[in-house]
């Protein structure tokens, strides 16, 4: 199997580094067509090139940031995957990154993680091409958006925006809330998403550059489900004032990401508590010792054999607490559960 072409342009001052980026590319099955930039005027000349299929970009680098980097990118509506490659970065700062336009943030001592986060970058960023696809085929063609909502495997949902009134829906739509399409079509795009849509001045507000959206809705039954909005103005003949919602139901992976958290969660108590077994179980055998040799019985050496048996055992669990140490520091380094105390969500 040919390793998969990436085009990749890479935002590094260090050479070294950038090569270990690109040997890391490789390895993970890509075949790297690179170009490094290292400030401004670079990045800029490199962006008027081509496209690029992906951005690595370092954090800290002279007079130039990957914070100024997303900034130049997404001013010029340049909607390529960005990922921060760092040497050190704090976690508030990682995360307002991801807030101002990155997709991801990986270490340069844990490449590891490089690979998995540049495929899901690319799947995130074709998703979105899928969705703006979709929303620009509505705005091409009055006459087929009809049809082409009816097709489409997420929920969409079009409506007024000075009313909230909803002028059309597909059959996703009606399996998501579990109400009818006249159901549907007889409330207000507030009543379906509630939390996910704003409104000023009389009108419901669709900002530009978005984003995707993440709210709760319950359904007709009364059922909580999470969602995913992505909110786009299509303008119609027949409406200048349209909007379009598309929904995706994001209840499974919520779930998913709750049920792995609360194991990471477990798996990090059970690790504390190798060390307390093992002083459980050897300070009790120090005085059963310390009482047979005073007694002088006869079993004194045959108990004294069957404690240092329990020893060697205990020795293996303390074996285990540095190994799965090892194993705890990876869970927090590469899921960045932090002292894995749970979040706000998980309540059991």
């Amino acid at each position: 199997m040919m390793d998969a072409k990436l085009r990749v342009l890479i935002a590094e001052d260090t050479e070294d580094d950038a090569l270990l980026l690109i040997r890391a590319l490789r390895k993970g099955g890509y075949t790297p067509d690179t170009v490094r930039v290292w400030n401004a005027k670079t990045l800029s000349g490199a962006l008027l090139s081509g496209e690029w299929d992906i951005i690595l970009s370092d954090y800290h680098m002279p007079g130039f940031g990957g914070d100024q980097l997303i900034q130049i990118v997404r001013h010029q509506g340049i909607d390529t995957p960005i990922i921060i490659v760092s040497g050190a970065i704090g976690e508030e700062a990682a995360v307002e990154l991801v807030k101002s336009g990155a997709e991801d943030y990986v270490m340069k001592d844990n490449l590891i993680r490089l690979i998995p986060s540049i495929s899901r970058a690319l799947k995130e960023a074709e998703d979105r091409k899928e969705r703006r696809r979709a929303e620009e085929a509505l705005r091409e063609s009055e006459e087929r958006y009809r049809s082409l909502i009816l097709q489409i495997s997420e929920g969409i949902i079009i409506f007024d925006q000075k009313t909230g009134k909803i002028i059309e829906s597909n059959e996703k739509i009606s399996e998501i809330f579990g109400y009818t399409e006249d159901e549907i079509h007889s409330m207000g795009i507030d009543e379906l998403i509630q939390g996910c849509i704003k409104k000023d001045a009389g009108h419901w507000v669709i900002p530009e550059n978005t984003g995707l959206i993440e709210g709760t809705i319950h359904q007709k039954d009364g059922k909580q489900r999470d969602i995913e909005v992505s909110l786009s103005h299509i303008p119609l003949k027949e409406n200048p004032d349209a909007a379009s919602a598309v929904i995706r139901d994001i209840t499974e992976k919520k779930e998913a990401e709750r049920i792995q958290i609360e194991a990471f969660i477990q798996i990090d108590r059970n690790i504390e508590q190798f060390a307390i077994l093992a002083d459980h179980i050897r300070n009790p055998l120090q005085v059963i010792v310390g009482y047979s040799a005073l007694s002088g019985d006869e079993i004194t050496t045959e108990i004294v054999e069957q404690v240092d048996r329990i020893n060697e055992i205990i020795k293996q669990l303390d074996k285990g607490w540095i190994d799965s140490e090892n194993v705890r520091r990876f869970l927090r380094r590469n899921y960045s559960i932090g002292s894995f105390e749970k979040p706000d969500y998980i309540t059991q």
